[in-house]
């Protein structure tokens, strides 16, 4: 009997499985991946800042950090949440309000009368003013925005237009409208060309200066020529009252009778002199990016190194700063273990694991490993050629992928259904199909966030759904995958 019933058994077995051929385990399907954003994100350079009554203002990313003349932190305040503005690239201030440039296509203005708690009061999106603004300026007490060809108000109204210049400087100056584009000052009257200069700023009245002088600089290919010129917009006596300094100057900024120059190369102090203008200090560093006065002997510096109120005269002002805080930044390589990004800056070495804050670290033992430049999975590859651009091969044919905003692509990595590429502005993200025979027919959907880079590296988590990268001015984050259709979708800046 119990052999008859193993026969009856196995007959069944053999007839359902003929019966159902075509049957399959059930699969639980995996997520709907809607969108992506970054979870987690530790250090970035320090950008522009501004000091007023005592109050230090200062970017990094989107976020504006306000600290005491000694570099005490009071407040920090998101002005968009990370990943999805580029970092902010300008500030000023004009009596109780204060004005952040956000990348080039959003102004964001806030009140300061309690000038420890700024509260934003409107953001301006510059796109609809026509406009793609490089960088603010004030005129008569109130803000404007200056880009390519053109300035405007934050109400729209223009306020000068160029030959086709990126417009640099705007000032009224004894009843004319000056500014200059392409190293060239204009009166807006008529379109007058007056002189040169790349910046130029109303010089502050002092014994030594004549009446109306300006305070300019102007790039020259060996660097930057920085002093005063009278109210012809002439050069005062050259010779005593220009001097030249390596890099490009960027910022400069008069205190009674001392100029603060800051370039790419460095810190400058000027004085003015009975004999001209003389250099009183000097930092050379790498990786600033603003500077200003604290008081006539103080200054609030801050760059890719991080920030910190330094004296000057001071021989080592690192080491004598107030309020020194170090920040990775400046990444320039960066590799992966599978756990542990480390990376390389100007000022040493970094080790992030992944959602703690990053570590400095000795110079590791092996070498740093370029970043990769091409990945595959399931019958998909990518890789991104010496131009930038990156090659996708997909079961239903080739396509070319350009990074936005005109960037370049700098590294990618492979998911279990994604590319990750790290480009000039952040991270793309190409999703392949829902999985089987329709990925070879479904168009691939693309998601990214804005990061402030280029994004150098980028490695998987190790538990899926996500990555963790290293960028040179956004330091280190994670980005994670985010589920359901109810999930905000971060769609790629594709301009």
């Amino acid at each position: 009997m119990s052999e008859y019933r193993i026969i009856l058994l196995l007959g069944c077995v053999i007839v359902l499985t003929g019966c159902n051929r075509s049957w399959k385990p059930p699969v639980s399907n995996r997520p709907v991946t809607e969108g992506i954003s970054v979870e987690h994100q530790s250090g970035g350079t320090h950008r522009s800042s501004a000091v007023s009554n005592g109050v230090w203002y200062q970017l990094m990313g989107s976020d504006l950090i306000v600290l005491d003349d000694q570099g005490r932190q009071i407040s920090r305040h998101t002005l968009a949440p990370v990943g999805t503005s580029l970092a902010g690239r300008d500030i000023e201030v004009a009596g109780d309000r204060l004005a952040v440039l956000l990348g080039d296509s959003e102004v964001v203005v806030l009140d300061i009368e309690d000038p420890w708690r700024p509260v934003v009061t409107e953001r301006i999106d510059a796109r609809t003013l026509g406009l793609w603004p490089t960088s603010l300026g004030i005129l008569d007490g109130s803000f404007i925005m200056m880009g390519q060809e053109i300035a405007r108000t934050l109400d729209g109204s223009i306020v000068v237009r160029s030959d086709g210049g990126e417009i640099m400087s705007i000032v009224n100056h004894e009843g004319r409208l000056l500014y200059v584009a392409d190293r060239r000052i204009h009166r807006r009257a008529g379109d007058v060309y007056l002189g040169t200069a790349s910046l130029l700023k109303p010089a502050a009245p002092h014994r030594y200066l004549p009446t109306g002088a300006l305070l300019f600089a102007r790039h020259e290919r060996s660097g930057s020529l920085v002093g005063f010129l009278g109210s012809d917009c002439r050069e005062v006596e050259s010779n005593l009252w220009t001097t030249g300094l390596p890099g490009t100057v960027h910022t400069l900024d008069q205190q009674g009778g001392q100029v603060l120059a800051v370039s790419d190369e460095g810190v400058f102090v000027l004085g003015l002199t009975p004999s001209g203008l003389a250099q009183v200090w000097s930092w050379p560093r790498q990786g600033v990016k603003s500077a200003a006065w604290i008081d006539e002997s103080h200054l609030a510096v801050a760059g890719s190194f991080g920030r910190g109120v330094v004296q000057v005269g001071a021989t080592d002002p690192v080491s004598s700063a107030v309020g020194w805080v170090s920040v990775p930044a400046g990444l320039r390589s960066a590799m992966s273990d599978g756990d542990t990004i480390i990376a390389e800056s100007t000022d040493g070495y970094w080790s992030y694991r992944v959602g703690q804050d990053p570590e400095r670290i000795p110079q590791p033992d092996t070498a740093m490993t370029p970043p990769r430049k091409s990945a595959a999975v399931l019958g998909w590859s990518v890789e991104i050629g010496d131009d930038g651009i990156a090659q996708l091969s997909a079961p239903s044919g080739p396509q070319t992928l350009r990074a936005p905003r005109d960037g370049r692509f700098y590294c990618v990595t492979a998911t279990e259904d994604a590319f990750w590429l790290g480009h000039d502005h952040g991270i793309l993200v190409v999703m392949f199909g829902p999985g089987g025979e329709e990925r070879a027919t479904s168009p691939a959907k693309r998601l990214g966030v804005l990061i402030d880079g280029p994004v150098i590296c980028i490695e998987p988590l190790m538990l899926g759904g996500g990555v963790a990268y290293a960028a040179e001015h956004g330091g280190f984050g994670v980005v994670r995958e985010v589920y359901g259709a109810s999930a905000q979708v971060q769609r790629p800046d594709t301009r």
